[in-house]
């Protein structure tokens, strides 16, 4: 009578909790200035929302991991900060151009996941071990 219902979210949510996503702002960011976006307006506060959810993203990512899992976060966290200040280094020295408030608030957003992420995973593998911090 009774039947096996499988649900694959968790499979589904494993698979975008391996995703980079802070790779994503920096090709955003690149993918916009090889296109001349113009960041003013409605794109560029779009960026800033889909910015800060990808930062909230990768803080729930970092908790509770194991240590390859963190090993890679760290990976990608230093690539994105390498990617990241090879095209604010790039806009400033090769096209001559400032960064807008736009490239700043990117790059505030990628320091912030490469500082902030460590500590969330330290905090919650203290949490696991019951340690008083």
């Amino acid at each position: 009578m009774g039947s096996n219902v499988s649900v694959s979210s968790s499979s589904t949510l494993s698979t975008l909790g391996k995703l980079p996503w802070m790779l994503f702002i920096v090709l955003f960011l690149i993918a916009a200035e090889y296109f001349q976006l113009n960041l003013e307006g409605s794109a560029g506060y779009v960026f800033i929302g889909v910015a800060f959810a990808i930062l909230f993203i990768e803080m729930f990512k970092s908790g509770d991991v194991s240590a390859a899992a963190f090993l890679l976060d760290q990976f990608w966290a230093v690539l994105t900060v390498i990617l990241a200040t090879g095209l604010l280094s790039y806009l400033w020295f090769v096209e001559g151009q400032q960064p807008n408030f736009y490239h700043w608030i990117g790059y505030a957003i990628i320091i912030a996941d490469a500082l902030l992420n460590p500590f969330n995973a330290f905090r919650t593998a203290l949490r696991n071990f019951d340690v008083a911090g």
